[in-house]
């Protein structure tokens, strides 16, 4: 594995966690897969560390995602969450990105491969969400109007535009307001649950996408990866933990996995229209996914 090109080379991270965290590393290694971000292990004696330095224009949502961590490791549910730096801060600036240094989540992540790993998966999703709330802080949070998603890069194939546009008018109905809403994760993927064989607690990592929308979201995101059925363990799982009753699930559930798959859309036509290859091991994944997603809304005609 290579160190990534100036500024964020190994001898520079090395540097940043001296400077800001009074840390000296014995190693730091370059971790590899992150499509939004660039991210390194750390490791002095037996303690682990995560640095990840994300781009500008995710900076806000990368330090709210840190204040959700950290209310979930108060509550018992690893999360990532920020080791302040000498001055009490949760990040820092690492050449044009912000960047923090994350405790480590012991265990494996998982692959929802088998009924039992989807229903752990399925609970500890609910737990979190229902230790967050339905506010973005210490009071109720106010439900936006409308769901959104950029609008810069529709252009870059003909269907884009139509599809997006039917989608989000669909979407924001009259029924969008009465959904429950709150701080989720934004992106789960089953690897970003790890689970600790030796403590039997399953964390959640990657608070870096989160925002404030309807939980059947995040639900929604897990789903688009097999389906439904597939995910039933863990749908039913979440529903057994109550954070969201089963006919608000159902009711919402088409409805979000739609606004997934046109969030996927709109990401990989920016990152096509950007040349932005972060995290890609080819260029065509871009492209391959833009294309799942057009045979997505293909198959819902």
């Amino acid at each position: 594995m290579t160190d990534r090109p100036a500024p964020y080379t190994v001898p520079s991270v090395a540097r940043l966690l001296v400077e800001h965290w009074g840390l000296r590393a014995d190693d730091v290694t370059p971790l590899e897969g992150g499509m939004n971000s660039l991210t390194w292990e750390v490791c002095s004696g037996d303690t682990r560390w995560v640095v990840k330095a994300v781009a500008p224009e995710a900076g806000d949502a990368f330090v709210h995602g840190l204040r959700l961590a950290e209310r979930l490791e108060r509550a018992g549910i690893p999360a990532g969450a920020p080791v302040p730096t000498t001055d009490g801060q949760p990040v820092v600036r690492f050449a044009d990105r912000t960047a923090a240094l994350l405790r480590w989540v012991e265990g494996r992540g998982l692959t929802g491969e088998s009924r039992a790993e989807l229903e752990t998966m399925g609970s500890t999703l609910a737990r979190a969400h229902r230790v967050l709330g339905t506010g973005d802080g210490p009071a109720p949070a106010p439900v936006p109007a409308r769901l959104f998603l950029p609008t810069d890069h529709l252009d870059v194939r003909p269907w884009l535009r139509p599809v997006i546009t039917k989608v989000m008018d669909r979407l924001n109905g009259p029924g969008l307001t009465t959904l429950t809403w709150g701080p989720v994760h934004g992106d789960p993927a089953p690897d970003v649950f790890r689970a600790d064989p030796v403590s039997g607690v399953c964390g959640m990592i990657d608070w870096s996408g989160t925002g404030v929308w309807p939980r059947a979201y995040d639900l929604a995101a897990l789903v688009m990866y097999r389906g439904a059925e597939p995910m039933r363990p863990l749908l039913d799982a979440y529903v057994a933990e109550g954070a969201l009753t089963r006919v608000e699930l159902d009711r919402s559930l088409d409805l979000l996995l739609d606004y997934r798959w046109a969030g996927q859309a709109v990401y990989f036509a920016s990152r096509i229209a950007r040349g932005d290859l972060t995290g890609l091991p080819d260029p065509a994944m871009n492209e391959t996914g833009l294309e799942a997603a057009r045979q997505w809304f293909a198959g819902r005609k």
